[in-house]
């Protein structure tokens, strides 16, 4: 007489339904996290893309506007600025202009961003006319220093609250003594000024020269 195949019980099936449930429940959260970090990477890449242009300029002798001083950082409003909408979970769709406003500064971007983009300056130089220490009248060029803060913000999980990466560059004297801070933090969101020290570098110099995350989103 033939035995009959044994099969699982329905006990057994709702145990390994039970089962993947919970691994599914832990794992696709984590991977939702895993995504929007590697999406959030792009700004802290453009930081330093941002770095890289701003020190090219100051070590240089290009005049990044008419007349413009040389061996300055240049503080610039939004890039993008002619991106319509606020940061958000899509990328900002960049138009000609946005690419023209980074190409002045030697930025070279491709596509959209999630993030948008402002530097600041201090310490501005002591010129003679027909030198000029602004490139206010080649927007989005502001005025030129030799101390420099950049801001960095996205909101790629859509929950209205900007993630925030800041890169400070105080002017120091040849002791290393912070002879002019750098500039609060432009378009820093205010949930944010708090954990960046109220938009400010802290005294003890903490950042400086870095790239770093210094944001009130709960994802990170």
């Amino acid at each position: 007489m033939k035995k009959l195949a044994k099969g699982f019980t329905l006990i057994e099936l709702m145990i390994v339904v039970a089962i993947i449930g919970i691994l599914a429940a832990i794992a696709i959260p984590n991977f939702l996290r895993y995504q929007l970090r590697s999406k959030f990477a792009e700004l802290r890449t453009n930081v330093e893309a941002i770095r890289k242009s701003q020190e090219s300029l100051r070590q240089g002798e290009r005049q990044v506007c008419l007349n413009a001083a040389t061996g300055q950082y240049v503080a610039f409003t939004r890039i993008p600025l002619a991106a319509t909408g606020n940061p958000g979970t899509v990328k900002l769709s960049w138009l000609p202009a946005d690419y023209a406003a980074a190409g002045l500064i030697d930025w070279n971007v491709e596509g959209g961003t999630y993030g948008v983009y402002t530097a600041a300056t201090a310490a501005p130089p002591t010129v003679v006319a027909p030198t000029l220490a602004t490139c206010a009248a080649t927007p989005p060029l502001d005025v030129l220093g030799r101390a420099l803060t950049v801001t960095a913000n996205s909101d790629i999980d859509g929950d209205g609250v900007l993630s925030t990466v800041l890169y400070w560059k105080p002017v120091r004297n040849n002791l290393g003594v912070i002879t002019t801070a750098a500039p609060a933090a432009p378009n820093l969101a205010a949930a944010d000024t708090t954990l960046c020290g109220g938009a400010v570098q802290p005294a003890a110099g903490f950042g400086d020269g870095q790239i770093f995350t210094c944001s009130s989103d709960n994802i990170f």
